[in-house]
C-alpha cells in the first residue's frame, strides 16, 4: 500500500496517516532517551498525534518517522532544527533547492519505507557456516541431477531430482517466511542509500554530510546481495501473476532467495550504526524542509530565545495551531509557578496544552506559536490533564492519578528542569482531602527547577497556595439573560461565583436555583 502523493507541497497532508509506522522510531528511541521522550500520558494530554497531522510536511517515510520522533522528544542541549537554522533560512530564498529536494525526497514516499526501522529495531537471524555451505551445494543439485537424468536416462537421477527439489521448496520457503520483513525493508534501505547519495551532492547539506559517505561505503555491498529481495518486492506489486509463478520456480530451483537472504543479513549484521547515520541524514533533512513549509502556512510564529534575569518563562500572544481562530494569551513566569481558576469550558485547560505545546515545539522544532517566545531550556514536560480509569490494570481513576502524580514527584528529583502541567489536580476524590493533598503537591513541586501550571476550582486551593503561586483566571461574561467566554487571561483569582447564575440561564426550575442559593448562605454563615 502507497501513500497518497502530495500534490502540494508544504501543504497539510490529507492522506490517512499511520502513527502506528509513523511512531516506531521514536518508540525505538525512547528508552535510549529516557526521561526526555514524552511519556505516553503527557502526549495524550498535549494531543501530540494530532499537532503533528498539522505540522508534518514531509516528502518521506522517513522524514515522517524522523519529525515524530523529533517532536516528541525534549533535545538534551540544543536541537537539530535550532542548529540548522542556517539551512531553512536559505530554503526561504532558494526557492529551487527547496523543489529539488522535494522531489529527492519524495523516492521514499512508499509506506514501506517505514520498514527501514526494523533493520535497527529487530534481531537479525543467524545462520552457520555449514548451512550456507550446503544450501550453495544444494543450488547446483537439481541442475546436476536433470541433466544426468535426460543424459542417461537412469530413473534413480529423476528420483533424486526430485528429491532435490522438495528440499529446495522446503528451504525456499521455510527462509521466505524469516525474510518476509526483509524484503520490504531491504529494498527500502536501498532507496534510502541512493537518495542520502544525492543529498551528499547538495553544497547547502555539506555540514550534515560529515559521517554519510562513509557510512554509504559500508553498506554498498547491500546493494548487489539483495538483488533477488529487490526482485521479489517489486513483483508482489507490479507484474502479473504467471510471471511471478514462473520466477518462482527459478528461486526455488537455484535457492536465489535464502542465498540473496543470508549475504544481505552477513552485510547487515553489526551496521546499526551506519544505518542509522543515514536514516538519521535524510530524516533530519526532510525535517527540516518540513519545518520551513510549516512555518510559511502559519498566521505567525517565532524562533525562541533565551530568558533574562529571573524569568522562566516568558510569551506574548501564545495561540493553539489547532484551534481556529484561537484566542491568544500572553503570561510571564518568574519566581512563582501558575494556578489558575474559573469555570469549566473558560479556557483553562486549553490555556495549560497551550504552555505545553508551546514549551515542547519551542525545544523541538525551535518554532513557537507566539509573538514572542523565551525559555530556559532544556525543560522536560509532564502532565495530568485527561486522566482515565484503567480497566485493563483494574485501577480506578483516582489510583491512575495518584500513580500519574508519584511518579512526577519522582522525576522532579532528578536535577532536571521540568515542566509540571495539572487540571484539577486530584479531582478524584472528595473536597476536604483533595484541597489538602492537591496543597501539599504543589507546594513540593514547586521548587526551582520546576515549573507548574495547574488549574483548580477550589477557592480555597487558592487561598493556601497564595504566597507561592501567581494566580490568574478566566471567566465567563453575562449578559442578562445569556453568557459568552471571552477566553482571556487575566490576573489574579475568580472571586465572582457564577455557576448557580448559569442554571438558571438555562431554565433550571426556580425552586432549585433558590435551595442552592440557600444552601449557599448556610454554609457562609
Amino acid at each position: 500500500m502507497k501513500q497518497t502523493a502530495n500534490n502540494h507541497p508544504g501543504k497539510i497532508k490529507t492522506e490517512e496517516f499511520n502513527l502506528t509506522d509513523i511512531a516506531a522510531y521514536f518508540l525505538y528511541k525512547k528508552q535510549e532517551e529516557g526521561s526526555h521522550a514524552l511519556s505516553e500520558q503527557t502526549c495524550s494530554d498535549l494531543g501530540t498525534e494530532e499537532l503533528f497531522t498539522f505540522v508534518d510536511r514531509t516528502q518521506s517515510g522517513v522524514g515522517q518517522q524522523y519529525l515524530y520522533h523529533t517532536l516528541c522528544t525534549v533535545p538534551r542541549t540544543t536541537g537539530e532544527i535550532e542548529q540548522n537554522e542556517d539551512f531553512i533560512a536559505h530554503l526561504q530564498t532558494d526557492d529551487g533547492l527547496r523543489e529539488r529536494l522535494t522531489k529527492v525526497l519524495s523516492g521514499l514516499r512508499d509506506t514501506e519505507a517505514y520498514m527501514i526501522v526494523r533493520l535497527l529495531t529487530d534481531e537479525l537471524p543467524t545462520v552457520s557456516g555449514k548451512a550456507k555451505i550446503a544450501f550453495t551445494v544444494l543450488k547446483f543439485l537439481p541442475t546436476l541431477f536433470l541433466l544426468l537424468y535426460l543424459l542417461t536416462q537412469v530413473s534413480a537421477y529423476g528420483i533424486l531430482f526430485l528429491t532435490a527439489i522438495i528440499a529446495n521448496v522446503v528451504i525456499h520457503y521455510t527462509f521466505k517466511m524469516k525474510s518476509i520483513d526483509y524484503i520490504y525493508s531491504v529494498p527500502q534501505l536501498i532507496k534510502l542509500m541512493s537518495i542520502a547519495g544525492k543529498l551528499c551532492k547538495y553544497p547547502e547539506l555539506s555540514k550534515l554530510t560529515k559521517d554519510i559517505p562513509k557510512a554509504l561505503a559500508t553498506l554498498k555491498p547491500i546493494r548487489r546481495t539483495a538483488l533477488f529481495l529487490r526482485m521479489e518486492n517489486k513483483m508482489q506489486s507490479d507484474i502479473a501473476a504467471f510471471v511471478w509463478f514462473f520466477t518462482e520456480l527459478i528461486h526455488i530451483f537455484f535457492l536465489t532467495e535464502p542465498l540473496s537472504f543470508l549475504q544481505s543479513v552477513s552485510i547487515l549484521k553489526n551496521k546499526n550504526r551506519e544505518i542509522e547515520t543515514v536514516y538519521r541524514f535524510v530524516g533530519l533533512v526532510d525535517s527540516l524542509l518540513s519545518v520551513y513549509f510549516l512555518r510559511e502556512e502559519l498566521p505567525y510564529y517565532c524562533l525562541p530565545g533565551k530568558t533574562e534575569g529571573k524569568q522562566r518563562l516568558a510569551s506574548e500572544e501564545m495561540y493553539h495551531p489547532l484551534i481556529e481562530d484561537c484566542i491568544a494569551n500572553s503570561i510571564t513566569i518568574e519566581g512563582k509557578s501558575v494556578l489558575l481558576n474559573g469555570s469549566n469550558m473558560s479556557g483553562k485547560t486549553t490555556f495549560i496544552r497551550i504552555a505545553g505545546i508551546n514549551v515542547l515545539t519551542a525545544q523541538t522544532l525551535h518554532t513557537a506559536f507566539a509573538r514572542a517566545f523565551r525559555l530556559s531550556a532544556p525543560i522536560n514536560i509532564y502532565s495530568a490533564l485527561m486522566l482515565a480509569d484503567n480497566l485493563s490494570e483494574g485501577k480506578s481513576f483516582y489510583m491512575k492519578e495518584v500513580d500519574t502524580i508519584k511518579d512526577m514527584i519522582d522525576r522532579s528529583q532528578d536535577g532536571n528542569t521540568h515542566l509540571f502541567l495539572f487540571d484539577e489536580i486530584f479531582k478524584g476524590t472528595n473536597t476536604t482531602e483533595r484541597i489538602a493533598a492537591a496543597k501539599s503537591v504543589l507546594s513540593y513541586l514547586n521548587t526551582p527547577d520546576n515549573i507548574i501550571v495547574a488549574s483548580t476550582h477550589d477557592t480555597e486551593l487558592a487561598t493556601l497556595l497564595d504566597s507561592e503561586y501567581d494566580l490568574y483566571h478566566f471567566s465567563e461574561v453575562i449578559h442578562g439573560n445569556s453568557f459568552s467566554f471571552d477566553y482571556k487571561l487575566k490576573s489574579g483569582p475568580l472571586y465572582r461565583r457564577n455557576a448557580i447564575r448559569l442554571l438558571e440561564i438555562n431554565g433550571f426550575p426556580p425552586a432549585i436555583i433558590q435551595d442552592a442559593y440557600r444552601t449557599i448562605e448556610g454554609m457562609q454563615a
